[in-house]
């Protein structure tokens, strides 16, 4: 029987990319995903990063528990991805653990059963028929880092890696079916390392195939981007930009977060970057109002950005995880000082932005084209900076432009006629 299956996903890349290829497995079984309307199959794919996302979570089962009720109790919720533990309150709902994720395809047609299936992480075909323009492909899983205020590594475990045969047939078949720029994605894709086969080693075969893609590495820590890694970032096929974790740019505090490394490693990385690529282009993320952060402390993320710069931060107020050691810290910061702190990180780094995006006002680039708004098409150059450009071209294509307008967030080009 061929059924209509809306699918929910929250949080990271890893979760969107193994809920795509779950859909595209759906797909090729013949079910129609559906985004409006009832359903048969309901799948959250659940994120438990913060109380806020288990929340979510929670909300979107009650809204998909309304929409059976609605059609006579017709259709069935299965929640997965990290928050299933924490929500299996409710009856008559199918759980699946991130270890059986993969199943769900099975599940749904009732050829198999969880107790009877072997924990996967990898199980997973190429997401071809993914619903987004940059694809994402698992390489790694897990994380055995224990950051102070994380949950992760109790609910993804210890680091996995993915044979590099296999990442590398993906690609292929990635490349074969359209997709353009591919993002390597995992909880952790710094740890990669597959009998001997670091992100370096494997970064490096990719850029070996033939074919016309980027390559995006998007998220990764400082203490893993070594030397051999950071050489690659000049290869033309390279997208110019890491979210490169920060957290903080205090050591004292990043010492109480239990992260890996300092300040003065972070910025040896970014300076090394920039040596090979000037221009290269900076995300992070930064935590304000970490249980005992001084006005000092604070001082140290702020002098570290304007020495760093970033296009953007993603700036998150404090809140206690259960479940992590930072939850029973003492010395909690006020709300309202959080609140102040994260308003001054967004003033520094839009300044940040706006100079940033006006070094590009002018120059070639290539643009990769996602969407058509009736009006103007929008996408991503290689250093990973959104531009619009007017009129409409062909999704999901390379094209050769020129910058022609920086006005404030906001870049505008033509492209060049062949």
């Amino acid at each position: 029987m061929k059924l209509k299956i809306k699918i929910e996903s929250l949080g990271c890349r890893l979760n969107q990319s193994e809920i795509e290829s779950i859909s595209t497995t759906l797909q090729n079984m013949g079910h129609s995903i559906v985004f409006e309307g009832d359903a048969d199959i309901y799948i959250i794919n659940s994120c438990a990063v913060t109380l806020r996302s288990e929340r979510k979570t929670r909300q979107l089962i009650y809204r998909a528990m309304d929409q059976i009720e609605k059609n006579s109790g017709k259709g069935q919720i299965i929640v997965t991805g990290c928050a299933t533990d924490s929500v299996k309150q409710i009856n008559d709902i199918i759980y699946v653990s991130n270890d059986h994720k993969y199943l769900i395809p099975d599940i749904i047609t009732k050829r198999t059963k969880i107790s009877a299936s072997a924990p996967a992480r990898f199980n997973f075909e190429a997401a071809v028929k993914s619903s987004i323009n940059r694809i994402n492909l698992k390489i790694q899983d897990g994380c055995d880092n224990f950051c102070s205020y994380c949950i992760i590594p109790y609910t993804r475990g210890k680091p996995q890696s993915r044979s590099d045969c296999d990442i590398l047939d993906e690609f292929k078949t990635l490349l074969d079916n359209g997709y353009k720029e591919i993002i390597l994605t995992g909880v952790n894709i710094g740890k990669y390392n597959y009998e001997g086969c670091t992100l370096g080693h494997l970064t490096e075969k990719i850029l070996n195939l033939n074919g016309n893609f980027r390559l995006h590495l998007t998220s990764l820590d400082p203490e893993c981007a070594d030397d051999r890694l950071i050489s690659l970032f000049g290869h033309e096929k390279m997208v110019k930009h890491l979210h490169l974790s920060l957290q903080s740019g205090s050591d004292s505090v990043l010492k109480r977060m239990n992260r890996p490394y300092d300040r003065n490693l972070y910025i040896s990385v970014t300076e090394k970057l920039k040596k090979i690529v000037p221009d290269f282009n900076f995300t992070t993320d930064l935590i304000v109002g970490f249980p005992g952060e001084s006005d000092e402390e604070f001082a140290d993320s702020i002098s570290l950005i304007q020495e760093v710069g970033f296009s953007h931060i993603h700036t998150f107020r404090y809140s206690p995880r259960p479940g992590t050691a930072a939850a029973s810290f003492p010395d909690s910061i006020a709300e309202n000082i959080k609140s102040e702190r994260s308003k001054k990180i967004i003033n520094i780094y839009m300044k940040q932005k706006e100079h940033f995006y006006k070094r590009f006002c002018g120059r070639d680039g290539i643009l990769l084209s996602e969407k058509f708004n009736g009006k103007a098409t929008t996408g991503f150059t290689e250093y990973y900076i959104p531009v619009e450009i007017e009129g409409y071209l062909k999704k999901n294509e390379f094209y050769k432009i020129k910058i022609t307008a920086c006005e404030k967030y906001k870049l505008t080009a033509r492209v060049y006629e062949d």
